[in-house]
């Protein structure tokens, strides 16, 4: 067995998986001798005085379940688990471990791509490349990309990274200052896909509303807007139609079609940057991304 045939095996079609159905695998570079240990999770293994050890074969398949110092902790069978020393192991990637508590998997390398799965804070994956903002991982069976804020990035910086020309857009219906800088509104905004959602919140790297991401955006920029959703709309700024937007602009909306209670910037494109809930956090959507829009305001200078 080569590198070629390792393999993320058992795809868990839940809509959350757990650490303990997941897990990546690799291939013996050489025959060894793996030490086994009672409860590992309880039991340092240099300090076991129960050691035993069993052979493997150079090309064995092996599945890691966690990264201990210098050595993965691989195929657990009941309360005993196997050691093996880091070095004994082929991967085709860095192994990592998940940060965020609803950690996303899309199919694609992309803030609006569908998502396929959830992991919990702390999943071991595997990560193969990097791709703009996001990593292409495996685990079970399963390729996706998780955002790079949900993967600890330590040493994956040795990875391929490739990063996407942005695509050519159609020439901005008013040209000026507004439109500008409404790009450049938008470019700060992109810079925290995949964040928190947290209600009340008011930090865009720790937790964020939809009123408080809008806020905070147009602070970075010397625009200050009151709180909330309903406040921004009455008290900022003024009222354009939609065949006028432009990026930059906040786009308000109601789930009754009447009350605001959501707020987004209009990234150009027929697309939003919103604070979105607290499952998907902050997100790319459509402009008519099924919640009633009610109007529209400009609020830049």
């Amino acid at each position: 067995m080569r590198l070629n045939k390792i393999l993320i095996m058992g795809i868990v079609s839940m809509s959350v998986m757990g650490t303990a159905n997941a897990a990546v695998y690799g291939t013996l570079k050489n025959d060894v001798e793996v030490r086994v240990v009672q409860d590992v999770a309880e039991t340092d293994p240099e300090e076991s005085s129960e050691e035993t050890f069993i052979p493997l074969e150079k090309g064995d398949l092996v599945k890691i379940i966690a990264k201990q110092d210098e050595a993965y902790i691989i195929a657990s069978d009941e309360n005993i688990q196997k050691v093996i020393n880091i070095e004994d192991i082929d991967l085709v990637g860095k192994l990592a471990y998940t940060t965020a508590d609803e950690t996303k998997l899309r199919e694609e390398a992309s803030p609006i791509a569908d998502i396929i799965g959830f992991f919990e804070k702390g999943q071991l994956v595997l990560v193969l490349e990097r791709q703009d903002d996001f990593y292409k991982i495996k685990v079970n069976d399963q390729e996706g990309y998780i955002y790079k804020s949900q993967l600890e990035e330590d040493g994956l910086d040795v990875l391929p990274y490739t990063k996407t020309e942005p695509a050519a857009q159609s020439a901005p219906q008013v040209k000026g200052q507004e439109t500008n800088r409404g790009e450049e509104v938008v470019a700060y905004a992109r810079r925290f896909l995949g964040g928190r959602y947290v209600f009340g919140g008011n930090s865009l790297t720790n937790g964020v509303d939809c009123s408080g991401f809008t806020q905070q955006i147009m602070r970075h920029f010397g625009v200050n807007i009151e709180r909330s959703s309903r406040a921004q709309y009455a008290a900022n700024g003024y009222r354009v139609s939609e065949k006028d937007l432009l990026p930059g602009d906040l786009v308000f909306y109601g789930s009754n079609g009447k009350r605001i209670d959501h707020v987004a910037i209009y990234a150009g494109n027929g697309q939003i940057i919103h604070a979105s809930d607290a499952k998907s956090g902050i997100k790319m959507s459509a402009l008519h991304y099924g919640k009633p829009l009610i109007g529209m305001k400009r609020v830049l200078n």
